[in-house]
């Protein structure tokens, strides 16, 4: 039996077939191709999306993911990008993942990403990793508060916050999302692409 990522991809690569790719191209900020395709970046790769699917066609970040399902994941989120009908810009207003779900998944402000892991109490290998990916320093908060600010997909920009722990709290590095992003996605995709950023993001730290 196929697994549910591949069972996934194939829905999406079957709704691409009857994709407005010159529309999406105009509302999503996606560049064209003379092949009836749009170009979409993505931490570093860039990828090609037609009505035959999603396929990595460039890499300016060598990285990789070991995690089962990952390829699959990321160019079926890549994928409902580009079928998103929404027309929106974003507003700039950022909130944690949780807040889209509806009080579902209750969760505080102050909660972990999962970046953790790959990162801990290391600022200077984040630091690394956040400037290779792209992302862009903003403001240090507070003492051993850090925002940083990166433009996920076109429409969807975010905020990675680094809070330095001590002896009573661990690190956290949460990400905000803009308020809009539940606009262009479901909640459920927006959470697997949200998972898709954290792998990505810990393998590059990781290839450091």
């Amino acid at each position: 039996m196929k697994r549910g990522y591949v069972q996934t991809y194939e829905w999406v690569v079957k709704l691409l077939q009857d994709c407005n790719f010159v529309d999406s191209a105009r509302r999503l900020g996606l560049q064209e191709t003379p092949q009836h395709a749009v170009m979409l970046d993505f931490l570093g790769r860039t990828y090609a999306v037609d009505k035959n699917g999603v396929e990595l066609v460039g890499e300016k970040i060598k990285w990789s993911v070991k995690s089962e399902g990952f390829e699959h994941n990321a160019k079926s989120v890549l994928g409902y990008y580009v079928l998103s009908d929404a027309n929106v810009e974003p507003l700039h207003e950022y909130c944690l993942l949780g807040a889209f779900s509806h009080g579902v998944f209750g969760r505080s402000p102050s909660e972990a990403s999962g970046l953790e892991k790959a990162f801990g109490a290391d600022y200077t290998l984040f630091c690394r990793a956040a400037e290779k990916l792209g992302a862009v320093f903003e403001a240090e908060k507070a003492h051993g508060q850090y925002r940083w600010s990166y433009t996920l997909l076109p429409k969807v920009p975010v905020k990675i916050m680094y809070y330095e722990g001590d002896d009573e709290y661990p690190t956290r590095i949460p990400i905000l999302y803009d308020k809009t992003a539940i606009q262009i996605y479901k909640f459920e995709p927006l959470a697997v692409l949200n998972s898709c950023f954290i792998e990505g993001f810990a393998s590059i730290g990781e290839s450091l």
